[in-house]
């Protein structure tokens, strides 16, 4: 993921602010109600608060209206340009008629650095694995179709960052600083095995993208991400990690995600994620896949399995099931390295 720092500061506690909020959805009433629609009362509900820090927050707001309830999602960061970044991809994706598999843009508050949206209908296909293991399956085709179409627009979008080498370099320290601080005991294999990637990389470079070809990534496209909005529905959220690169990155942290959460949520079940990874490829790549997406692809994946393995370090509170997390996921990214 890339970060990108806000210049200026942010009192992200007045989101909790009823009378500070309150006023704010009065003045920009436009954005929210309807014509002679007037602001009664709020309710608001931290939906979200990224390890209690009043950071990086979710939050719900009920506003009560002369004519009813309406809900509103938020996001807020008081460092970052994430809130920014989900409201100008959601703008952009209705100038280029996909607003229909997403959430519906409302409105960017630059004082708080707070984005608002819609609230989507429905249950992340995350929650349904366990419960209803063969759903994903029935959309999958739906979701690389829907994925394709954006990758396949050519225009770029300006106000994303691009991810570069620099960028990817950046990244990758990050992780390495993770597990030596949160794993050691794993930081030597881990090294290599993210070593040894990096020489496959450099092996096929001419067979990577440059700039020009780059294309809006979601940069955290899996099943957590997209809802099931109805029988037959879905919608793609959290755009707020968004960038330009190569979009084989979303593909191939899809693939990989996809094993992994069925491991996690459904084991009993893991054969669903081949069956997913085959209706997936074929639906987003057609017939003939070329040697470059061949290439592309497994580096993506790979990269992506030791991503998640440097997210549980840092995220896994229980030392056992951190052991056990991150050594599956290494066996995995050696497993598959062999393969190349």
């Amino acid at each position: 993921m890339i970060f990108i720092s806000i210049n200026r500061k942010v009192n992200a506690r007045k989101a909790l602010d009823k009378t500070y909020i309150f006023s704010m959805f009065a003045k920009r009433k436009q954005k929210f109600l309807s014509l002679n629609e007037n602001l009664v009362d709020i309710h608001i509900d931290l939906v979200r608060n990224f390890r209690g820090k009043f950071r990086n927050m979710s939050l719900k707001y009920e506003l009560i209206t002369n004519r009813g309830t309406k809900v509103v999602r938020a996001k807020i960061h008081k460092r970052q340009d994430t809130p920014y970044r989900a409201y100008s991809v959601l703008q952009w994706f209705k100038k280029h008629n996909l607003e229909t598999y997403t959430a519906m843009a409302l409105d960017y508050y630059r004082p708080l650095n707070m984005f608002f949206y819609k609230e989507a209908p429905g249950i992340s296909f995350e929650e349904l694995m366990s419960q209803k293991p063969r759903i994903p399956i029935q959309f999958t085709p739906l979701i690389a179709q829907f994925l394709k179409q954006v990758h396949n627009i050519s225009a770029q979008p300006r106000f994303l960052p691009i991810k570069d080498e620099g960028q990817g370099k950046k990244e990758r320290r990050h992780w390495f600083f993770l597990v030596r601080k949160c794993a050691p005991q794993f930081y030597p294999l881990y090294s290599d095995t993210l070593k040894k990637l990096w020489v496959y990389k450099k092996q096929y470079e001419d067979l990577f993208l440059d700039r020009s070809q780059f294309r809006l990534v979601h940069g955290d496209f899996h099943w957590g991400n997209i809802l099931k909005s109805s029988a037959s529905g879905f919608k793609v959220i959290d755009f707020g990690h968004a960038f330009l690169g190569d979009p084989l990155e979303d593909v191939g942290g899809f693939l990989a995600q996809t094993d992994s959460m069925f491991h996690y949520y459904a084991p009993d079940f893991i054969s669903n994620a081949d069956i997913i990874r085959k209706r997936f490829i074929q639906n987003y790549f057609g017939k003939h896949i070329t040697k470059s997406e061949q290439i592309r692809l497994s580096y993506f994946e790979i990269q992506k399995i030791l991503e998640m393995a440097a997210i549980v370090a840092f995220l896994e509170p229980n030392p056992g099931s951190k052991a056990k997390g991150i050594k599956r996921l290494l066996i995995k990214a050696e497993e598959k390295i062999k393969l190349l």
